[in-house]
């Protein structure tokens, strides 16, 4: 299959010889977070369907999300973490009262007075300020000298704690796309958060996991492991467990606007 043969051809020249092979599963999300690190593609449950994502800050390895996925890299990736207080320099910018709307909405978990069927996971689109973006672009490289680049972000990392990233580290040009905001959603799936946290670094200093879909472009998103296998099989890794259960349809608000996009 096409989608097959694309994430084959893509994969890493420089991957570790002793890293796990694809198709391999784990139910710890300590194990997950290190093939995510190593740039492997990773299958996981969320509230209501599987997802398939990678490690945000790798280019290479959102670029076989987009090949998989068959999506245009202009339209950007939404991308989960684990907590408001992780990307809280992110909201700081908005209004209070768009902040409280938006802590709301990634603050309620289904329980037995607010059940799953009721539930609905929030992605917003976060506005960036200018430093907030990558230093350069595919098209700024023919013009821009790479020392200076790589001296950027190298002042980038060193200006926040990797644990309280301060509102100047950057958010790859790859995600955003041709935005200039990023789609953003803290996830209530508590193994996705414990694997959001273990992402946590200078390289990575929000948390952020690429989260999609997991389903060939075309086919319905899968629902559980054994479907996201069938779709995927040798080619990705997975980490193992089961979906939250929501049965309504993610929701992707403008955080600038208040304006529901889907």
């Amino acid at each position: 299959m096409a989608y097959r043969r694309s994430i084959v051809s893509m994969k890493s020249e420089t991957m570790n010889a002793t890293t796990e092979p694809n198709g391999a599963t784990t139910t710890s999300p300590e194990q997950a977070a290190q093939w995510l690190q190593q740039g492997k593609l990773l299958a996981y449950p969320t509230e209501s369907v599987w997802g398939i994502g990678c490690d945000a800050y790798n280019q290479q390895a959102v670029e076989q999300i987009l090949a998989i996925k068959n999506r245009p890299s202009e339209k950007g990736m939404i991308v989960v973490t684990d907590s408001i207080e992780r990307i809280r320099p992110l909201l700081q910018q908005l209004p209070q009262s768009r902040q409280q709307q938006i802590i709301a909405s990634w603050s309620t978990r289904a329980s037995e007075d607010n059940a799953a069927h009721t539930q609905q996971a929030h992605t917003w689109l976060l506005p960036l300020k200018t430093a907030e973006f990558s230093a350069t672009t595919e098209a700024d490289n023919e013009d821009t000298n790479t020392q200076d680049i790589g001296a950027q972000k190298a002042n980038a990392s060193k200006a926040h704690d990797p644990h309280q990233p301060g509102i100047d580290a950057l958010v790859p040009y790859w995600i955003t796309g041709k935005h200039d905001s990023i789609a953003v959603r803290v996830i209530a799936h508590p193994l996705i958060a414990q694997l959001c946290q273990q992402m946590v670094s200078s390289a990575n200093p929000y948390g952020l996991v690429v989260s999609t879909s997991c389903n060939p472009s075309g086919d319905s998103p899968a629902k559980s492991f054994e479907q996201a296998y069938a779709y995927f099989g040798q080619d990705i890794a997975y980490l193992q467990g089961e979906t939250l259960g929501y049965v309504l349809p993610s929701q992707i608000s403008d955080a600038s606007s208040g304006q529901v996009i889907r």
